[in-house]
């Protein structure tokens, strides 16, 4: 094969296959992105189970559900004792 002909091939080859493919796939670069949900829950009072006012929590995770739990258990986690958050629901 002559040098003109193997460059020729080369280029063909090269331009054939495209540019080269990043080392990040575009759906793993989703993976990477973080998901931020605000809760407003009712601050049940447990010795009556009676509602005293709310409560908010805020949850940071890789999926939308799992941030969601997140800003319940947040919600809980500031709970005065014998006190506890229910009826979540997302805020904007």
């Amino acid at each position: 094969m002559t040098p003109l002909r193997s460059c020729l091939a080369l280029i063909l080859t090269v331009a054939l296959l495209g540019p080269a493919t990043p080392a990040v796939a575009d759906d793993e670069m989703t993976v990477l992105k973080r998901v931020t949900v605000k809760v407003k829950c009712t601050k049940i009072r447990l010795s009556d189970n009676s509602g005293v006012g709310h409560v908010f929590g805020t949850g940071t995770a890789k999926t939308y559900s799992l941030a969601e739990k997140a800003a319940v258990k947040n919600a809980n986690d500031k709970m005065p004792r014998g006190y506890r958050a229910k009826h979540c629901h997302p805020v904007r």
